[in-house]
């Protein structure tokens, strides 16, 4: 029995030292007034300069390391705002586990309380370059053309076609065209500009557009286009003179009348001729119930027929207008439209 005893004993005893391999440290982390301090990062790093273990102090300023291995350690703390600090232990088979108190100031840089990197482990994050080999060119002996070296026999090629150049350009003059041929040639109101995939620019009048299709007349003919080829269509309208209205007319209502007063203006880039107001009345069925017309008073013009007039708007010009729409025996005026029409004369 007294046997038993003492090998139990021992048991006990290698087990207790085998246990106290492994320590638990605790303790709290405070400033340099004693107040505990959250969110600390610790850093417990040991005497191979490799960082163990890395927590936070809790909200109360308290840390917990378990099972620690015995050896030299050095415990360091950084917060947030800059204040660091550390403290240096031995964790021996012979000692109790260890409660610590860490206090942070501001004298200490980061840089001396942040563990550094061993270069082994700086490696390892790198990764594997693959190295280039030089690329691989056709030597000049090995090209598969015959290299002629020549260059005075090349230069008197460049010499002679362009003496042929010139000659030609010479016998290129411009012909003359009389007035009465350039009036002759048609300019659509409407051009189209077209830019192809490949650069090319084509301009003309649309004639017929399908699913698939574009047919443009151009000064070289009818071109049948696919649209798989189109990158942009533009629509390019022929300069011309454009009236409006400036603003909505006033009106005098009178029971057999209505006169319509205010003012027109020339926004186009070519002169209008012949301007003319029109006025038209409808009841509720919109029938019309009246219709009349009046020219304004504008720039004066001599034109090549001898004609005389003062009802051209130059661009920009404005006008002033007055109409007067008798209503018809009999109806009754609802509702009304203006419209404004225009010539374009040479």
């Amino acid at each position: 029995m007294t046997n038993f005893r003492f090998l139990l004993n021992c048991f006990i005893f290698v087990v207790y030292l085998q246990a106290k391999d492994k320590f638990k440290i605790e303790g709290f982390v405070t400033d340099l007034e004693k107040n505990r301090m959250k969110g600390v990062s610790l850093y417990l790093i040991n005497s191979d300069k490799d960082t163990v273990e890395i927590m936070d102090s809790s909200r109360k300023g308290k840390f917990k390391f378990k099972k620690i291995l015995a050896g030299k350690y050095v415990l360091r703390g950084v917060s947030e705002t800059n204040l660091s600090g550390g403290i240096k232990f031995d964790l021996k088979k012979d000692i109790d586990d260890l409660v610590l108190t860490i206090k942070l100031k501001a004298d200490s840089t980061v840089e001396n309380i942040l563990p550094t990197i061993s270069e082994e482990k700086q490696l390892e994050k790198i990764p594997q370059q693959k190295t280039l080999s030089d690329k691989e060119t056709l030597k000049f002996e090995e090209y598969f053309f015959e290299y002629d070296a020549n260059i005075k026999n090349l230069q008197l090629e460049i010499d002679s076609l362009k003496s042929v150049v010139k000659g030609y350009e010479k016998k290129q003059t411009m012909p003359n065209v009389s007035r009465e041929i350039l009036e002759l040639i048609q300019v659509p109101d409407y051009q189209h500009r077209v830019e192809l995939q490949n650069g090319t620019v084509v301009s003309g009048a649309l004639l017929d557009e399908s699913d698939s299709t574009l047919t443009l007349k151009t000064q070289i003919g009818t071109l049948v286009l696919k649209k798989e080829m189109v990158v942009r269509m533009d629509e390019i309208k022929k300069p011309g003179p454009k009236v409006v209205f400036m603003g909505d007319p006033f009106i005098d209502f009178y029971p057999n009348r209505q006169i319509f007063s205010g003012k027109v203006k020339n926004v186009g880039e070519i002169r209008a001729d012949f301007v003319r107001v029109i006025g038209k009345l409808f009841d509720q069925t919109t029938a019309n119930t009246g219709k009349d017309s009046v020219f304004v008073k504008g720039s004066r013009v001599v034109y090549e027929s001898k004609v005389i007039a003062d009802t051209a708007l130059e661009p920009g010009q404005t006008a002033p207008y007055s109409l007067t729409v008798p209503i018809n025996k009999g109806r009754k005026a609802d509702y009304h439209t203006m419209d404004i029409h225009w010539e374009q004369t040479k």
